[in-house]
């Protein structure tokens, strides 16, 4: 439930439907895991034991929707949209439009998805009449059968997800809570060092046990909780500047009318990594990448035009507009956030990579006492 999460995990996944506003959409490795589990039960069992393990990943994967919309419903009585929910191997994760700094506020979003998932766990196991032990797993068939595991997998869900470690929700939990005794950024750091630590141990017992799922889950919990660190210290460097304070001025635009030549020449030429692309009068029409400009050169050819080429739809923003906004576009997936005037025409533009930039000058003039900007 955060933008560094998604950010890492928006990459390589595709939209299934929308609801009420929030995007659904499933991650790639996601469909991976079905196949293979899939595929091992066929092997060593038959395809009937296939068909109901699929059956089970299914009525699973919407116990795992119905967590995250209980986060997004919670988020809505905070006036907090959120634009899209991915369903990854290691669960969901939505994507808040802003994360409340208020810790009640960050407590009751991040406590309502485990609700949801316990609520379920509970009406499962009423629907049993209890929950039978693990050794008599083996002596149930049938639709009873089906039931009994859908009622472990939330009681290992809720659980799992309480783990103090971004971006599971129980690292949310512990940062509401240290946020009201020591403030949401150093709150923030503690929590997600504590992730990070759980991460080292989670991935260690992998490598122990020799499972490779676990290793995986370590690996993206602690990319996750040091990129949601990175992004609050960041927003706490930044918070209330304008975007005209933090964007890159000095750059080479290209024009609509160029060739994707025109644009690999620029790239050698320069040291930057995206290129604004303007229309004869300034005005921002869309960005060229580097990645953009070497599959256009094998896909298309040096003859093909940019504007066929570039994003279209990069996020734009006023000069005026607080960082505070900023970032979450760039969290949110943008490659770049282009900054224009009051009469559209394109000042510059903002990156992550501009912006770790700032945040790593600001810690060094930290060290030596010495305000920013001087």
């Amino acid at each position: 439930m955060s933008h560094a999460a998604t950010a890492l995990g928006r990459r390589w996944s595709f939209s299934i439907g929308t609801v009420r506003g929030t995007v659904v959409r499933i991650h790639v490795t996601f469909l991976m895991l079905l196949f293979w589990f899939g595929m091992v039960s066929w092997i060593s069992s038959g395809p009937v034991v296939a068909f109901q393990t699929l059956v089970f990943l299914a009525l699973l994967f919407l116990c795992v929707v119905l967590h995250e919309f209980g986060h997004i419903f919670a988020a809505r009585q905070f006036d907090v949209r959120t634009p899209e929910v991915i369903l990854l191997p290691i669960g969901g994760v939505a994507r808040l439009e802003r994360i409340p700094e208020k810790p009640r506020a960050e407590f009751l979003i991040a406590i309502a998805g485990p609700a949801v998932t316990l609520a379920i766990s509970i009406l499962l196991i009423l629907a049993l009449g209890g929950l039978p032990p693990p050794q008599a797993l083996m002596e149930i068939d049938g639709l009873r059968a089906l039931v009994v595991q859908l009622a472990y997998a939330n009681v290992i869900l809720f659980v799992f997800n309480l783990i103090p470690a971004f971006p599971m929700d129980g690292g949310r939990v512990l940062r509401a809570g240290l946020s009201h005794w020591l403030g949401h950024r150093r709150g923030t750091r503690i929590a997600a060092g504590v992730g990070q630590g759980a991460a080292v141990l989670l991935g260690t017992a992998g490598l122990f046990s020799q499972n490779i799922f676990l290793v995986l889950i370590a690996v993206f919990v602690f990319l996750a909780a040091g990129s949601e660190r990175g992004i609050v210290e960041l927003r706490g460097i930044t918070s209330g500047r304008p975007a005209s304070e933090s964007m890159i001025t000095r750059f080479l635009s290209l024009n609509t009318g160029e060739l994707v030549s025109a644009a690999a020449n620029a790239l050698i030429h320069t040291e930057q990594k995206e290129f604004p692309v303007v229309d004869d009068s300034g005005f921002l029409r869309g960005l060229l990448t580097r990645d953009g400009i070497i599959r256009a050169l094998v896909e298309s050819g040096p003859e093909t035009p940019i504007n066929r080429v570039m994003h279209a739809e990069i996020p734009t923003v006023s000069r005026w507009t607080r960082m505070d906004d900023v970032i979450p576009l760039l969290a949110g997936g943008a490659e770049a956030v282009g900054v224009t005037s009051d009469d559209g025409l394109c000042l510059g533009y903002i990156t992550w990579e501009n912006l770790m930039e700032e945040m790593l000058i600001s810690r060094a003039l930290d060290r030596h006492g010495v305000p920013r900007g001087q």
